[in-house]
């Protein structure tokens, strides 16, 4: 893991990058024998004092007898929001999004906003890895200033995708 972020619930500059293996066997008492790694990274940079650009690419590569709970879910509040969690499920994923946050307005000192977009996809084996099953989803939402002295934000986001939209209220950011 390599975290160079100041404060978690509210980037502005920085890079966050893991790199996860995950052995399951039955040796160690599991049901299931199979491997899962997960990279997950993750890159901020102040705009101006108050404008942050954020991106993130996250994959998931699952290899061995994968038991449903545990494959790949693409979508929900942090990654392809629009879609609920594990709206698209398979061993693995390659996921991306990049957002625009304005924080806070010139004109309000607690009010800000965000615009985002990501695109993402589940797949069998790398084979079968194709740009036609790639889902996309964007939106926008504001941001509330809730506790000044940490500058953490609540965010109510709405992300639109070809299935519907989807609704969002958190506290701290999506990533």
């Amino acid at each position: 893991m390599y975290d160079t972020r100041h404060n978690v619930l509210n980037v502005r500059e920085g890079v966050f990058s893991e790199l996860a293996l995950l052995r399951y066997d039955k040796t160690w008492g599991s049901d299931f024998s199979f491997t899962t790694i997960i990279s997950d990274n993750r890159f901020y940079k102040s705009i101006n004092e108050r404008d942050v650009l954020a991106a993130q690419v996250l994959g998931q590569f699952n290899v061995g007898n994968t038991p449903f709970n545990q494959l790949a879910q693409l979508g929900g509040e942090s990654i392809n929001r629009g879609y609920y969690l594990g709206r698209f499920r398979d061993k693995n994923q390659l996921a991306a999004q990049v957002e625009y946050r304005m924080l806070p307005f010139p004109f309000a000192k607690r009010w800000g906003a965000a615009v985002f977009g990501s695109s993402g996809t589940v797949f069998n084996d790398f084979r079968k890895l194709s740009f036609d099953n790639i889902v996309w989803s964007g939106g926008a939402g504001v941001r509330f200033l809730i506790f000044p002295k940490k500058d953490v934000y609540t965010r109510l986001d709405v992300a639109l995708t070809n299935e519907g939209p989807g609704f969002y209220f958190f506290i701290g950011e999506a990533f």
